[in-house]
C-alpha cells in the first residue's frame, strides 16, 4: 500500500487566491460567539454581593408563600421549610445574578426554588424515579438544582448554562459535588451518553427556536433508559392566560401573532431582539409537542400552569 501511494501522479495544487487570512468580519465574531462561546450580554455582568443565607430566614413565618407551594401543587409544611433552609450552606445570589427571579424577596427565592424541587421529585416519583444522576439544563444559579443538592442524598446533580457569570458564580458558591458547567449555544452537552435518570429544563424552550430539535435529541442522547426529562413550555393554555406583560412583548414584535384569539398550531416564534440567542418567546401547541417532540420520546403527559403560566411537558426516553 505505501509503494503504491508513493507512485501516485502528483496532482497540481490548486490556486492560492482565495486562502490569504482575511481579518474577521464583526459577523464572523457574532457567529463564533453563537456557536462556541458564552453570552457576551451576561458575561460583562458583575458577580453583586450574596444579600442573604438561608439560615437568616429559618425563624421567619413562611405562611405568606403558601400561594407558592397551592401553584405547585406541593404542601406546605412550616417544619419541613425550617429544616430545610438549615441543610443548605450556600449563600442566596443577588438578584441580578438570578434571573431577576423574586426581584430583592431573597426568602421568596428562596421558597420558589424549594417547592420546585418538590414539584419536580414528585412527578419524577410518578414515572419510577426516585434518584439518581440530575440534571438541570440552564440552571442558572442554582434556584431548583441547589435543593436537590442539600436536601436529598439520593441526587448526583449537574447543571450547565450558556450564562458565564453564572457559571461562575456556581463554581464560587457551590459545594464541589455539584457538576456546574459552562454550556454553549451549539447544541452540545460534553456528557456521556445515557448518564441521567432526570433532567428539567424549567424556561429554557421557551426560548429555543431553531435548534430546538437538536438539543431534544442532546437530551435524549445523555438520559438513560427509561429516564425522565420535565420540560416546561408556553402552550395552548400559556396563551389563553398570558400574563399582560408577556402579552405586551408579543403584541409590540409580533402584532400579527398577537392578533390570534388561540395559539396558532405548530410552533411559533416571537423574536424581541437579534443580537443575543436569548432573543425570543417560543409557544408550542400541545398537538406539537405530542406529534413532533413524541418523534424522539414518549410524550407521557403535559401538565398546564404546572410553572406559573408555563406548561410542564414530561418525557420518558424509550428503554
Amino acid at each position: 500500500m505505501f509503494k503504491k501511494f508513493r507512485k501516485r501522479k502528483a496532482v497540481a495544487p490548486q490556486s492560492q487566491a482565495h486562502s490569504l487570512p482575511v481579518a474577521p468580519t464583526e459577523d464572523h465574531r457574532r457567529l463564533m460567539q453563537l456557536l462556541c462561546y458564552s453570552n457576551p450580554f451576561a458575561a460583562s455582568q458583575p458577580i453583586e454581593p450574596n444579600p442573604a443565607h438561608p439560615a437568616d430566614f429559618v425563624d421567619d413565618d413562611y405562611q405568606p408563600y403558601k400561594w407558592i407551594f397551592d401553584a405547585l401543587g406541593v404542601e406546605l409544611d412550616a417544619a419541613e421549610v425550617r429544616d430545610a433552609l438549615k441543610k443548605d450552606t450556600s449563600p442566596i445570589p443577588a438578584t441580578i445574578n438570578r434571573e431577576g427571579y423574586s426581584g430583592d424577596r431573597h426568602l421568596e427565592y428562596w421558597v420558589d426554588g424549594f417547592a420546585a424541587y418538590k414539584q419536580l421529585t414528585a412527578m419524577a416519583a410518578t414515572y419510577g424515579v426516585r434518584g439518581g444522576n440530575y440534571f438541570d439544563f440552564g440552571g442558572s444559579t442554582g434556584r431548583v438544582f441547589r435543593h436537590f443538592h442539600f436536601q436529598s442524598q439520593d441526587w448526583k446533580v449537574w447543571s450547565s448554562d450558556f450564562k458565564m457569570t453564572s457559571v461562575d458564580w456556581n463554581l464560587l458558591h457551590f459545594p464541589n459535588d455539584i457538576m456546574a458547567f459552562q454550556g454553549v449555544y451549539f447544541p452540545f452537552l460534553p456528557i456521556e451518553d445515557r448518564t441521567f435518570d432526570l433532567i428539567s429544563a424549567m424556561s429554557v424552550f421557551t426560548h429555543i427556536d431553531e435548534t430546538e430539535t437538536s438539543w431534544l435529541l442532546e437530551l435524549r442522547r445523555i438520559m438513560k433508559p427509561d429516564g425522565i426529562a420535565i420540560i416546561t413550555i408556553h402552550n395552548d393554555d400559556t396563551w389563553l392566560n398570558m400574563n399582560p406583560m408577556l402579552r405586551e412583548v408579543i403584541e409590540k414584535y409580533s402584532p400579527e401573532l398577537a392578533a390570534h384569539s388561540t395559539l396558532p398550531p405548530g410552533r411559533s416564534v416571537s423574536n424581541f431582539r437579534f443580537d443575543d440567542p436569548y432573543r425570543c418567546n417560543t409557544f408550542h401547541s400541545d398537538d406539537y409537542i405530542r406529534t413532533q417532540w413524541g418523534r424522539f420520546f414518549e410524550v407521557k403527559a403535559i401538565i398546564n400552569r404546572a410553572s406559573g403560566a408555563q406548561a410542564a411537558v414530561i418525557l420518558k426516553k424509550p428503554a
